[in-house]
């Protein structure tokens, strides 16, 4: 599996993935009324931390309890790819997956687990890296791969912990028909650090979206074409964030 080169280390800031990879998450839910949060996967818990200090009511979910530091926070140990959540329905006014979809070699189970633990309305919120972007997009032109560490180890799986090391490029058609089979909608969409390679390439990534209305409209719908050219994915930086609302039951 891989990862890019603004993933996996916990950096300085305490985060696991990118260093601005929280940077909306914190923006968003610092203006939100606080209530009830789940935060999974909580990594080291350093984004549960400025929740609670922000009057939020934080409980914290992950595979590896060694990475977790936040003291006094309630933390419960699942595999977000297996496990349904140790909580009863409708037990949360949101839930927060900070640069976590794109570890999971099955993120079906843990969106719909969030669907059921939600309020009606309640609101999912994601971050995760942005491999639609045109620079992804060239990238794979010249390597052969949507990251530049394709061929790196490091980030191979173990015998000790292989589902605690999934990487796979998670691209946003992929993700709204997962959300959509469970029940969400997305509400919202930003593009967040954004950095100047992306600014000089955002000309491609509108040529690139003026390009595919040449495609057929039969082949856009099908390959949601309006999902993966939007312009905060064809056109924006490292990471996604989206806001998913909660529809009340989810499609049979």
């Amino acid at each position: 599996m891989v990862a890019s080169s603004t993933e996996e280390r916990s950096n300085d800031l305490g985060i696991i993935g990118g260093s601005h990879s929280h940077d909306v998450l914190r923006e968003v839910l610092a203006a939100a009324p606080p209530g009830k949060v789940l935060d999974a996967p909580c990594g080291t818990g350093v984004l549960a931390d400025f929740l609670r200090e922000r009057g939020w009511q934080v409980t914290c979910v992950d595979i590896d309890p060694g990475n977790f530091q936040a003291r006094d926070l309630p933390f419960a140990r699942a595999d977000l790819n297996r496990d349904a959540l140790p909580f009863p329905d409708a037990s949360f006014d949101r839930v927060v997956c900070a640069n976590g979809l794109h570890r999971l070699f099955n993120p079906a189970q843990v969106i719909k687990e969030f669907h059921r633990v939600l309020r009606d309305g309640g609101t999912l919120h994601v971050t995760l890296p942005n491999y639609g972007s045109i620079q992804h997009r060239l990238r794979f032109l010249f390597y052969g791969s949507v990251v530049s560490s394709i061929n790196r180890q490091r980030f191979e799986q173990t015998i000790d912990a292989p589902e605690a090391r999934v990487r796979h490029h998670l691209f946003l058609p992929q993700l709204a028909n997962l959300f959509e089979g469970a029940g969400f909608r997305i509400s919202r969409m930003r593009a967040t650090d954004v950095r100047t390679i992306h600014l000089l390439l955002w000309p491609l990534g509108l040529c690139a979206r003026l390009a595919s209305l040449l495609i057929r409209p039969r082949t856009r719908h099908r390959n949601r074409i309006e999902v993966a050219n939007a312009g905060p994915v064809c056109c924006g930086g490292n990471f996604l964030y989206l806001e998913a609302a909660r529809q009340n039951t989810p499609p049979s």
